[in-house]
């Protein structure tokens, strides 16, 4: 539909139809004149009361982080040439209040602050001002000792930096003050490490955001889990609106996106509700613990269970992923969306893209690039199946298991390790199935029928990560020969 026949004069009932509308709002964001309307004082704030009307039916948002969004973007509207200055206060605000990404980690603090006579949030509170402070260091001691190893290689330094925090935490006296004190650290060094770790990446090169900039970007506003989405300024700087017009489009686009995932937030919950309270369908977990204490389900039961995990995990990582961009693009930075269609993928390596698009660049940038830079050069099929082993298996894992590292706290260590042996499997087979799905030599072509490009592919990637499901644990319960007995019970007869 052109822009000219939404302005036109046109018949009641025409205007009215379900499939102008439809086309109507879908054009919305490319009409010169919803353009004219969203850059104009009104217009703003019109789009941005109904952005927050739409994210906030979602649910996804507490009550507190809803204020601090909304006020968030109402600071960077009204006051567009201190944006960066918005923007930086506002995430360094929530990164002293809510520092941590899981809730292992806060209840963790909760006890280090009790056995120390602390309020908790003055000991989360330090330790997210220390870490802040320490990546500015960090920073600026990069940009003049640019030759030393950490400058150079960011990324490993800053592992190997938390990796010395937390053996130290684990070496001391569990009841001294300092060991409480490095724990509390470690745990919110590692809810910003990975964002930390493009940020330093950046500063190697020639991105105008300033030092300080970075360092209070440790966890932005608009929240998300440890895969930053948006990345760094570098990154949000590339798809950041120019002008009036581009800035209007990118808020426009951001409000479809809130209205989409809202109305995949209801399809969601009417999913589940359908398979848990009209049918009694018991999760994948539970039906996966349930083998495990020697009680199985019915194989039909877990054949259910299996393939509708599938299908309400796409949905609620859909809802999840399209709030933060949307409220990315609201902010002004026009980001891909982090899932797109991931039942189109034909491929592994095409569903790892579409399905959680910001943690799959972040092990492709932090693991598999360096990787594929500096070793096996001259042996091509063997360079690429090493730098996705180093993404996929090794990235994927050390993502997870340092995230979970809360648990050495009050664990034998060797009972902690158990706890990631699902998870160590889970990233060795996701490794192995992208390396042979990279590295097949006969695609499917459409030539190849429709059968054959447009189904049997689909299905293979679909089988794939259901079954691999089954190993995606972090939390220990159910051991890996006990979902491996899961897997192999769903084909006995």
């Amino acid at each position: 539909m052109s822009s000219t026949d939404l302005s036109a004069p046109q018949s009641p009932l025409g205007n009215l139809s379900p499939a102008r509308l439809r086309q109507a709002w879908l054009t919305m964001d490319q009409n010169p004149s919803a353009q004219v309307f969203a850059v104009s004082p009104v217009g703003r704030f019109v789009v941005l009361a109904a952005f927050c009307a739409a994210i906030a039916l979602t649910g996804q948002l507490s009550t507190a982080a809803m204020g601090l969004v909304t006020l968030s973007l109402i600071g960077i509207i009204a006051l567009p040439a201190h944006r960066l200055l918005v923007l930086t206060g506002a995430s360094a605000f929530f990164f002293l209040l809510r520092p941590f990404r899981i809730d292992g980690w806060t209840n963790l603090t909760a006890d280090k602050a009790s056995a120390l006579g602390l309020p908790t949030l003055a000991l989360q509170g330090t330790a997210a001002a220390t870490v802040i402070l320490f990546a500015f260091a960090f920073m600026t001691w990069q940009r003049r000792y640019h030759s030393a190893f950490a400058a150079k290689r960011p990324v490993m330094g800053l592992i190997l930096i938390w990796f010395s925090v937390l053996g130290t935490a684990l070496l001391l006296p569990s009841g001294s003050a300092l060991s409480a004190t490095l724990w509390v650290f470690s745990g919110v060094f590692i809810s910003s490490l990975w964002i930390f770790a493009y940020a330093a990446v950046d500063n190697k090169g020639k991105d105008p955001a300033p030092i300080w900039s970075r360092a209070a970007l440790m966890r932005p506003f608009w929240g998300g889990s440890a895969a930053p989405i948006g990345k760094s300024f570098g990154y949000l700087n590339k798809f950041d609106a120019k002008d009036e017009t581009a800035l209007a489009v990118t808020r426009l686009k951001a409000l479809k996106l809130a209205v989409w995932a809202l109305i995949l937030f209801a399809v969601l919950t009417a999913v589940e509700y359908v398979l848990q309270d009209v049918f009694g369908l018991p999760k994948l977990q539970s039906a996966i613990l349930a083998y495990a204490a020697g009680n199985p389900m019915p194989i039909t039961t877990n054949w259910a269970s299996l393939l509708s995990n599938y299908f309400v995990d796409l949905l609620i990582i859909s809802v999840w992923g399209h709030l933060i961009v949307a409220i990315v693009r609201m902010s002004g930075y026009c980001i891909p969306r982090n899932t797109v269609n991931p039942l189109a993928s034909r491929t592994l390596a095409e569903f790892w893209n579409r399905y959680f698009f910001y943690f799959k660049e972040l092990l492709v940038d932090l693991f598999f690039y360096p990787a594929f830079l500096r070793f096996f050069k001259k042996q091509p099929k063997l360079r690429i199946a090493f730098a996705t082993l180093c993404a996929a298996g090794l990235g994927n894992f050390l993502y997870h298991f340092m995230r979970e590292t809360y648990i050495f706290a009050d664990r034998p260590f060797a009972e902690a390790m158990m706890v990631f042996q699902s998870a160590a499997f889970y990233s060795l087979a996701l490794a192995a199935g992208l390396i042979i799905s990279q590295l097949r030599k006969k695609k499917p072509q459409p030539k190849d029928g429709f059968w054959a490009y447009h189904v049997r592919p689909r299905l293979g990637v679909i089988a794939f990560f259901c079954f691999l499901k089954v190993f995606d644990d972090i939390t220990g319960e159910g051991t890996l020969a006990e979902r491996a007995g899961f897997f192999f019970n769903l084909f006995v007869l």
